[in-house]
C-alpha cells in the first residue's frame, strides 16, 4: 500500500484544517462580543475597545473569508465541493443536497465579505448596520458553523480513509480548548 495520502485525504485534510481555524477565529470574536458587547463598536477611544476592535475585526475577517473559502466552488480551491466531486470519481455518489446546502450558506456569507470585508470597503463605520441588514447573528453563525461541520462530515462517510479520520475529534477539541482560553483570559482582564 502506497504511504502517500490520496488527494482526497488531503483535500479533506486542508478543508478541515481551515474549518477548524475559521472556527477558533469566530469563537475569539463571540467571546469577545460576549464580554464587551456594543462597548467595542461604540466607545473606539476606551482603552478596551483600542485594543478588542481589531482583533474583533480581524477574527470576523478572518470567519467570513475562511467560511467562504470551505463552502466555495471555485477551481483550486480545497473546498466541500471539491471534495464531493473527488469523493464522486473514486466512484461513490454524493447527493447534490449536500452541495446545495452548502452553496446557500456560502452565497448568504459571501455577499456579507465582500460588502462588508473585502476590497478596502469604506461601509466599515457601519459595521452593526450590515450585520443587522444581512440579518447574521450570532446564534445564526453557530448554526451554519454547524451545519458546514455536518455537511463536510456526510461528504467524508462516504469515503472509507475519511470516514476512519479522526480529525474531527481533534477539530473539536481545538475550538473547545480555544473557547476555555478565551473565557479565561477575558475573565483576567475584567477583574
Amino acid at each position: 500500500m502506497d504511504m502517500e495520502e490520496s488527494k482526497v485525504a488531503v483535500v479533506y485534510r486542508l478543508i478541515a484544517s481551515r474549518l477548524t481555524e475559521t472556527r477558533q477565529a469566530y469563537t475569539i470574536s463571540k467571546a469577545l462580543h460576549d464580554a464587551f458587547g456594543d462597548r467595542i463598536l461604540a466607545t473606539q477611544f476606551s482603552r478596551i475597545a483600542s485594543v478588542t476592535s481589531p482583533i474583533l475585526w480581524s477574527c470576523q475577517l478572518a470567519t467570513f473569508v475562511g467560511l467562504v473559502s470551505v463552502l466555495e466552488n471555485k477551481d483550486g480551491s480545497a473546498s466541500i465541493p471539491l471534495l464531493a466531486r473527488l469523493v464522486r470519481v473514486e466512484g461513490t455518489e454524493v447527493p447534490v443536497e449536500l452541495e446545495a446546502e452548502a452553496a446557500v450558506i456560502c452565497e448568504k456569507y459571501r455577499v456579507f465579505r465582500n460588502k462588508l470585508f473585502s476590497h478596502n470597503s469604506t461601509q466599515r463605520e457601519h459595521h452593526r448596520e450590515i450585520f443587522d441588514e444581512a440579518k447574521i447573528s450570532w446564534d445564526q453563525l453557530d448554526a451554519d458553523f454547524d451545519a458546514v461541520e455536518r455537511i463536510l462530515a456526510q461528504v467524508a462517510d462516504m469515503n472509507y480513509e475519511l470516514s476512519i479520520d479522526p480529525l474531527p475529534f481533534l477539530m473539536l477539541r481545538d475550538v473547545k480548548s480555544t473557547e476555555s482560553m478565551m473565557k479565561e483570559l477575558l475573565a483576567k482582564i475584567q477583574e
